[in-house]
């Protein structure tokens, strides 16, 4: 029970990383609730995004889903490095009054590494409270295909491809605070984007998160942890051949809602995120309530 204790709280909630943001259903990972110990895992997760698009139009108006099968892991080569890696494949759907268009495939692959800067828990020192501070970036490869045609088609949308058509480069820092059964995660990721083969380049996006979770038992070998937060994203504009797009970029800030169970080696979970306020793409675009689930097993 203790070790289990160990895992839990060091568990966090990472930043969505905002390519959810104005409608883009691709180009960076989304982390979650994810145990913060010293064990490699392996897993495999489900999202769905919705937004309503082209708002200021009857005639384009539009709506969109997005759906995302992941598999993720995360392994330990040190004891202060921690790499990650998110291998998406989507499902994304877009229909207007009288047509639809359906993308399924590959996303955007993207590695991770975090340096573990400060963890109390490496000492042998009884401490009340314990932190740790990770510090690091990755990149996000252009494994999705991207094929933005601006003619005024249904499905011609930079942001409703399968990827980015870029490289783009991540930076994040995550600082955990846990006291007993309570902890408190707060972190903050920028994506930094580069152009595509379309000369299109998507506005750099900041995102930051902060929760808090309670460990509890709920029966023998049976552990929950239910969670609590907030989200915040911006994106900057993006560019077409050199030109800005002022219909592109925004922000939203979203509550946050979550259980974790644990046992033994297996850890599943489900997430609901509701927007709270936003503004995308000077008002064309709305997000809906995202969902998430994931099976993962420790390693």
């Amino acid at each position: 029970m203790k070790r289990l204790l160990f895992l839990l709280f060091f568990s966090i909630s990472l930043p969505t990383l905002a390519c959810d943001i104005c409608g883009c259903g691709v180009g960076n990972a989304y982390y979650g609730i994810m145990p913060q110990s010293y064990r490699n895992f392996i897993g495999v997760r489900y999202r769905y995004r919705s937004y309503d698009s082209h708002l200021n139009s009857q005639l384009l108006r539009t709506k969109e889903t997005f759906q995302t099968t992941e598999l993720w892991g995360r392994f330990y080569p040190t004891q202060r490095i921690q790499m990650l890696a998110f291998v998406p494949y989507n499902f994304n759907f877009q229909k207007d009054a009288a047509t639809s268009t359906q993308l399924n495939g590959l996303g955007d692959i993207t590695i991770l590494a975090n340096y573990n800067v400060l963890n109390t828990n490496m000492d042998t020192l009884d401490r009340a409270f314990n932190h740790t501070l990770l510090i690091g970036g990755g990149v996000k490869l252009a494994t999705g295909h991207s094929n933005f045609v601006d003619d005024g088609s249904l499905g011609a949308n930079a942001n409703f491809q399968l990827g980015t058509g870029s490289t783009d480069f991540l930076v994040n820092a995550i600082y955990t605070l846990r006291y007993q059964s309570w902890g408190w995660n707060s972190d903050v990721s920028y994506r930094i984007s580069s152009t595509n083969s379309n000369n299109y380049r998507f506005g750099n996006r900041l995102s930051g998160s902060t929760s808090a979770f309670y460990v509890t038992s709920a029966g023998k070998n049976v552990t929950l942890m239910p969670n609590v937060g907030v989200i915040a994203e911006y994106s900057a504009e993006d560019f077409k051949n050199g030109v800005r797009n002022s219909q592109t970029g925004g922000y939203a800030t979203l509550a946050t809602a979550g259980v974790e169970a644990y046992w033994g080696k297996f850890v599943t979970g489900a997430t609901v995120q509701q927007p709270l306020a936003q503004n995308l793409a000077k008002g064309d675009s709305k997000a809906q309530q995202r969902i998430q689930i994931h099976l993962t097993f420790l390693l």
